[in-house]
């Protein structure tokens, strides 16, 4: 039991280091045709003046701008490079969290299986093995059903 608390624990925090890592995407100030200043997250037409504006995570108020001339076809192609290995990293980092999802659905519904099949479940604290009472069982099984409504989407 403690070994799959420890488990849930560590993916949390592994879903929280990917979701942190998304946070760092550029983002990207233009005026529309009406004069109407965007910004945006994806790259803004061609032809259209932009400035790349960078996030950085510290304590300091000063965030660093860059700006870029789409004409400047090296700068451009630079950019579309970091772009797709943002990209490709993030798409690994989601793939990484969908899998971390699936094992704690299957930890749930382990869970919720053995809680609800077997007429006796035993616990382990502080090295004593001790029944688990009808309203420990009760709780632990809500908490179950709780994961699996949250893990298995």
């Amino acid at each position: 039991m403690i070994s799959k608390k420890a488990f849930i624990v560590s993916a949390l925090l592994a879903l929280s280091v990917s979701f942190a890592a998304a946070a760092n995407k550029p983002i990207y100030k233009w005026k529309d045709d009406q004069g109407n200043i965007k910004y945006t997250q994806s790259k803004p037409p061609r032809g259209t003046e932009f400035e790349t504006i960078y996030q950085r995570q510290s304590n300091s108020s000063e965030q660093q701008s860059q700006s870029s001339r789409p004409t400047q076809s090296n700068t451009t192609d630079t950019q579309d490079q970091m772009i797709a290995a943002q990209e490709s990293q993030q798409k690994s980092a989601r793939q990484a969290n969908k899998e971390i999802l699936q094992k704690n659905c299957e930890i749930a519904k382990n869970n919720s299986d053995t809680l609800t099949n077997s007429p006796r479940v035993f616990t382990e604290i502080d090295g004593e093995r001790r029944l688990l009472t009808d309203e420990e069982r009760s709780s632990k099984l809500e908490a179950a059903q709780s994961n699996i409504d949250k893990y298995c989407k």
